[in-house]
């Protein structure tokens, strides 16, 4: 078992097979058995109803699968639920899925009567590395993407690897993307583990994904434990995701996994930090070889660049100059550059010709 301390109540632990015997984990731990397990209905049958036995909880509730419904609805649904099942604030809800389940279930719990514990145990490789690390939570608007939200870490995380062998080729790739972000933010050597390409699961030993989880976790939870609330050096886990956002929300959420519009995304910031003399051209092909190696990805050929900047301008981030990005260096990353609409177009153009 692998525990990595976020703060004192934010705590993360790696332990291949615990989400068949989640109660005993949590009991070992003191941590309070939650009384509602959250799913989704693809997750459900594979992990949700396995993860409520092994609690003694009731049979999971079911979300719909899918980003698209990352929106108000399914959380106002969850407090019906709730409310129904007689939660009160000294419950503790669990969230077993991928990143839409662990956004909804950890926003709805910070304001579910105005705040109440919950645990995460994400499933899918992008969650596990990112989207449940941190306490950011939220939900979708038409105009853009986590444009509600708020911080509220889980209690707990509970990674279980064994749940990767359950994903498809494409999510273990969009996943894998994050951990390339993560690795050219705080360790570069993260990089030399995702030189080949993923065929599948088994095509790497179950040590090594155990290996890679951990050190992409403790570059995050280094990086929060610094700046909780994204005031200053935790911008830099924004890398790619300026661009990224803005593609999955020209597309209506349907045409790129979030891992996928990411690694556009890291490829645009690359060109942009190359052009600006702060990437060698040598590094920049570095990463976005490692990028490349990981996909195909879908196209960005029938993007509008008008409508791509439209959803820039909305990004949550933004304040009175724009929005500051996150650019690559050989190094690291800097942050807060304000990038111009021509930067853009003549990046996008170049990913165009490219992809």
């Amino acid at each position: 078992m692998h525990r990595i301390q976020v703060t004192p109540a934010h705590e993360i632990v790696v332990d291949r097979g615990c989400l068949a015997r989640l109660g005993g984990l949590l009991d070992g731990l003191g941590v309070d058995r939650p009384r509602s397990v959250v799913t989704n209905t693809t997750v459900g049958p594979l992990h949700g109803v396995r993860a409520a036995e092994a609690l003694g909880a009731p049979a999971p509730i079911e979300l719909p699968d899918g980003e698209a419904y990352k929106r108000w609805g399914e959380v106002a649904s969850l407090f019906a639920r709730w409310l129904e099942g007689g939660l009160h604030r000294q419950h503790t809800v669990m969230a077993v899925g991928g990143g839409v389940v662990t956004d909804l279930v950890g926003f709805a719990s910070a304001v579910y009567l105005r705040g109440i514990r919950w645990l995460a145990a994400p499933t899918t490789l992008l969650a596990m590395v990112d989207a449940a690390v941190g306490g950011k939570t939220g939900f979708n608007l038409p105009q853009g993407k986590n444009l509600v939200g708020a911080f509220w870490p889980p209690r707990l995380v509970i990674v279980d690897s064994e749940s990767l062998a359950t994903l498809p080729v494409r999510e273990l790739r969009a996943g894998l993307v994050e951990v390339v972000k993560v690795a050219w933010v705080g360790d570069h050597v993260l990089l030399d583990l995702l030189a080949r390409p993923i065929a599948e699961y088994g095509s790497i030993p179950p040590s090594a994904w155990d290996d890679l989880v951990v050190r992409a976790v403790q570059v995050k939870a280094g990086v929060v434990r610094k700046d909780l609330r994204e005031s200053g050096a935790r911008k830099a886990l924004n890398l790619g995701h300026t661009l990224g956002h803005a593609l999955e929300a020209a597309t209506e959420y349907q045409r790129f996994l979030h891992g996928e519009a990411v690694a556009w995304g890291i490829q645009a910031a690359a060109r942009l930090a190359r052009n600006r003399g702060l990437l060698d051209q040598e590094e920049m092909a570095r990463l976005c070889g490692v990028l490349n190696g990981l996909g195909p990805f879908p196209s960005v050929d029938l993007i509008g660049v008008d409508d791509a900047l439209d959803r820039l301008a909305l990004d949550k981030k933004r304040d009175d100059l724009g929005v500051g990005w996150v650019l690559p260096t050989n190094d690291g990353v800097v942050l807060d550059q304000r990038v111009s609409a021509d930067e853009v177009r003549q990046v996008l153009g170049e990913l165009k010709r490219f992809g």
